[in-house]
C-alpha cells in the first residue's frame, strides 16, 4: 500500500494505538514514563546499529514504532486530569460541603430541563485547584444563562455524571470522561455570581456573543438564525431538534459543524484575496503566509476552538507552510502530521466521534482521488463539476460508513442528492455570512442589505433538507452494529478499494476472503446475542417497562400503548440484533430460570404466602412494606422509576433495616435477571 511509504503515517498510527491502550488500562504516570524510557534505551542503539549496516534489519523500525506507542501512552497519562496533584478530586473529601470557585468556560447544548456549561475549577475552600465540572441550571430559574468568564462560588459536593441507566444506551458519563469531566453540580440556591475573569475564554465568548448579536439584529426566523450561528460560529446549541434530525436524516449533518469543508472554502478565498501580497519584494510571500495563518486561526478562535475546527485549521496550516517553503508536501503527510500534532496536544481527541469521522472522510477522499477524478461523463464543465461533487460525497460517505453505523445506527440513501444542492448552497451562505459579519462591525445598515440574500439562501437550504428528510422510508434506521463489525467492515472497504486500484488474482481472493469473514462475524455476533436469556426491568419514567428475552425473541411488557417507539426498547433491540418484538400488558407474576418475580402496582394487591424471589414495586403502591416483607419474604426488592421518590426513600430504609437487598432503578439503573 503506497500510503504506508510515508514514515509519519505509521508513527501517527502507533501514537494513536498508545493513547487507546492507555485509555483502556489507565496506567500511572510513572509506569508510562518508564515505558518511554525503556523504548528510548532500545531505540538509540538500534538507530546507531542501523547506520552501520548496508542491509537493514527490522530492529530500528520496530523500536521506532515502540517509541511512538510509548509517546502516545505517556501523553494520555500526563494529560489525564485526575493524575494532576491539585485536581479537585484530591481536595474534596465527600463528607463536608466545599466552596468551589471557578468560572464558566463554555455553554453546551441544553436539554428540555436544564442549561449546561463547562465550569473550570480554580480553588476549593480557598486552596488552589484544577479540573472541569459539568454545571446544570434548571430552565425555570430566574437567570439561567451565563457567559464565558462568569465567576461563580458554588457550595455543593460534586456528584458523578449520570451514566447509562439501561442496556445498550449511550453513556453520557463515558462521553464526559473523554472530555475530562467526571462530576456534575446542579445550581439552584447553592451559589453566588461574583464578577468576571477576563481571560482567553472570556474574550472568545465576548467576541462570539458580539457576532451572534450581529446575526440576531437581522431579525431572521429562529431556524435561520440558529443555522447561521452553526455555520459561521460553530454554535449548534439552540438548533431545533426537529431541524437537526432533518439534517441527520438527509445525510448532511456535517454542514452544521464547522469542519474541513468550511475551512477549505475559507482557505481558497483567502488564497485569492492575499495573492497580491506575493508581488511585494522581499517579505511578500512571508507576509502572505502570516496573514493566511492569522485569518484561519482567528476564525478558529471565533468558532470556539472546537475539535473539528482545530483539526481542519491545523491541517491547512501545514499545507500553507509547505507551499511557502516550496516543498511539494504529500497530502497524506499533511493529514498525518496534523493528526499527530492534535493527538499529542490533546490525546482525548482520539475518542471524539467528530474527529474520527473527519479524518476517515478526508483520508477516503484523498486516497480514492485517482479513481473518481477520471469520471468525466461530459464535455461540459458544469456537468463534470456536479458529477465530481456526487463522487466526492459518495467516497466520503463510504469512508465514514462503518463509523456512522456504529455511532448513529442509520444510513441515508438520498445523501448524494442532498449534497449536490447543499454543498454549493452552504458554501455561498458561508461566504456571504462572513462578509455580512465583517460589514456589521463597520455599518449595520449595509450589513442588513447583505443579510437579505443570506436569509433566502438559508431558508431555501432548510426547506430542501426538510423535503429530503420527509422521505422516511429512504433513511434506514436502527441498524444493529457493534465495534467488531465496524472493524471488519473497514477491512472489507480497504480490500475493495485495493482491488479497484489493481485487479489481480491475489487481491480478488483476499477480497472474497474478507467478505466471507465479515459475513461470518455478523452471524457469530448475532448468534451470541441470541444465546442470552434474561428478564430486564428498565429504568423508564411514567410507564413500567419489562423485557423478557428468550433466544432471538423478546417480549416487552408495559402499560404504555406506544412502547414500540420507546428509545429504551429500540436500543435494546439494536444491541441484541433483534428485528421483531411482541408487546403485551404487564402481568403480576413472571417465571425465569426457576425464579418467581411478583409485580406490585398501584393497587397493591397480592396473595399472602406466595414467596417470590423478586418483588417489583411499580406505580407507587400504597402498602406497608414491613408487613409485605413479612408475608412474602422476597430475596430482593426492586423499585422502578414510576414510583414517588419519597416512597422509594422510605422503602430503601425499610429494606436496609431488614437487611434485604434493595435496587432503585432511579439510582442504579435497570435490573437484569438471568
Amino acid at each position: 500500500m503506497k500510503v504506508l511509504k510515508y514514515p509519519v503515517i505509521p508513527l501517527t498510527f502507533f501514537v494513536a494505538a498508545g493513547i487507546f491502550a492507555a485509555q483502556l488500562i489507565k496506567p500511572g504516570i510513572n509506569s508510562a514514563l518508564l515505558l518511554s524510557g525503556v523504548s528510548i534505551l532500545l531505540l538509540v542503539p538500534a538507530y546507531i546499529t542501523s547506520k552501520k549496516q548496508l542491509l537493514q534489519k527490522p530492529w530500528f523500525t520496530l523500536t521506532a514504532l515502540l517509541f511512538a506507542f510509548s509517546i502516545g501512552f505517556s501523553a494520555w497519562s500526563l494529560t489525564y486530569p485526575p493524575y494532576s496533584q491539585n485536581h479537585y478530586c484530591h481536595i474534596i473529601n465527600g463528607q463536608e460541603t466545599p466552596v468551589i470557585k471557578g468560572y464558566i468556560s463554555e455553554r453546551l447544548k441544553p436539554n428540555n430541563y436544564n442549561e449546561k456549561y463547562y465550569f473550570k475549577v480554580t480553588s476549593v475552600d480557598k486552596k488552589a485547584a484544577s479540573g472541569k465540572l459539568l454545571v446544570t441550571v434548571p430552565k425555570d430559574s430566574l437567570n439561567n444563562t451565563y457567559n464565558a468568564g462568569d465567576i461563580l462560588y458554588i457550595a455543593a459536593i460534586p456528584q458523578p455524571v449520570s451514566g447509562s441507566m439501561n442496556p445498550f444506551q449511550f453513556s453520557y458519563a463515558d462521553y464526559m470522561e473523554k472530555q475530562g469531566v467526571f462530576h456534575q453540580v446542579k445550581l439552584k440556591n447553592n451559589f453566588i455570581q461574583s464578577g468576571q475573569i477576563q481571560n482567553f475564554d472570556y474574550c472568545v465568548g465576548r467576541l462570539r456573543n458580539r457576532l451572534s448579536g450581529s446575526i440576531e439584529q437581522q431579525h431572521y426566523s429562529a431556524s435561520v438564525t440558529n443555522v447561521l450561528k452553526a455555520l459561521l460560529l460553530g454554535q449548534r446549541q439552540d438548533i431545533d431538534s426537529e431541524l437537526n434530525q432533518s439534517y441527520t436524516d438527509a445525510g448532511v449533518i456535517h454542514i452544521l459543524a464547522i469542519s474541513g469543508l468550511h475551512i477549505g472554502v475559507l482557505f481558497y478565498i483567502l488564497n485569492l484575496l492575499l495573492k497580491p501580497l506575493q508581488r511585494l519584494k522581499g517579505k511578500g510571500r512571508l507576509l502572505r503566509l502570516l496573514a493566511l495563518l492569522l485569518a484561519m486561526w482567528s476564525f478558529a478562535i471565533i468558532a470556539g476552538l472546537s475539535a473539528s475546527v482545530v483539526r481542519a485549521v491545523v491541517m491547512f496550516s501545514f499545507v500553507s507552510i509547505g507551499q511557502y517553503i516550496n516543498r511539494s508536501t504529500n497530502t497524506f503527510n499533511s493529514i498525518a502530521v496534523s493528526m499527530l500534532v492534535l493527538l499529542l496536544a490533546k490525546p482525548s481527541f482520539l475518542f471524539d466521534a467528530g474527529f474520527q469521522l473527519s479524518y476517515a472522510a478526508v483520508f477516503a477522499i484523498v486516497w480514492m482521488h485517482p479513481l473518481y477524478s477520471r469520471i468525466k461523463p461530459s464535455k461540459y464543465k458544469a456537468i463534470n463539476y456536479f458529477t465530481q461533487l456526487v463522487a466526492v460525497s459518495t467516497v466520503a460517505q463510504l469512508g465514514v460508513l462503518p463509523l456512522s453505523l456504529y455511532y448513529f445506527n442509520q444510513f441515508p440513501l438520498l445523501f448524494p442528492i442532498a449534497n449536490i444542492v447543499v454543498i454549493p448552497l452552504s458554501t455561498a451562505v458561508l461566504i456571504l455570512g462572513i462578509i455580512m459579519l465583517i460589514i456589521s462591525f463597520l455599518h449595520t445598515d449595509v450589513a442588513a442589505i447583505a443579510g437579505v440574500p443570506l436569509k433566502f439562501m438559508t431558508q431555501a437550504m432548510n426547506s430542501f433538507i426538510q423535503w429530503i428528510a420527509s422521505f422516511k422510508t429512504l433513511t434506514i434506521k436502527d441498524i444493529p452494529f457493534n465495534l467488531l463489525l465496524m472493524v471488519t467492515l473497514y477491512v472489507l472497504i480497504l480490500c475493495s478499494m485495493l482491488w479497484m486500484f489493481k485487479k489481480s488474482y491475489k487481491r480478488t481472493m483476499a477480497l472474497l476472503a474478507v467478505l466471507a469473514v465479515f459475513q461470518l462475524t455478523y452471524m457469530i455476533v448475532k448468534q451470541q446475542a441470541g444465546n442470552v436469556n434474561e428478564i430486564v426491568i428498565f429504568h423508564n419514567w411514567e410507564h413500567s417497562l419489562i423485557a423478557e428475552k428468550k433466544d432471538n425473541k423478546v417480549t416487552f411488557y408495559s402499560t404504555d400503548s406506544l412502547a414500540a417507539a420507546n428509545l429504551n426498547v429500540k436500543s435494546y433491540l439494536k444491541g441484541n440484533f433483534i428485528d421483531s418484538i411482541h408487546i403485551k400488558p404487564i402481568n403480576n407474576l413472571y417465571w425465569h430460570s426457576g425464579r418467581r418475580i411478583l409485580v406490585l402496582d398501584s393497587m397493591g394487591v397480592y396473595s399472602a404466602g406466595m414467596r417470590p424471589d423478586v418483588l417489583l414495586l411499580t406505580q407507587s403502591p400504597k402498602i406497608n412494606l414491613e408487613r409485605t416483607l413479612d408475608s412474602l419474604k422476597p430475596s430482593v426488592v426492586i423499585a422502578d422509576a414510576t414510583n414517588y421518590k419519597t416512597y422509594v426513600s422510605r422503602w430503601q430504609a425499610t429494606c436496609k433495616k431488614r437487611k434485604i437487598p434493595f435496587h432503585a432503578t432511579a439510582e442504579k439503573g435497570s435490573y437484569t435477571i438471568r
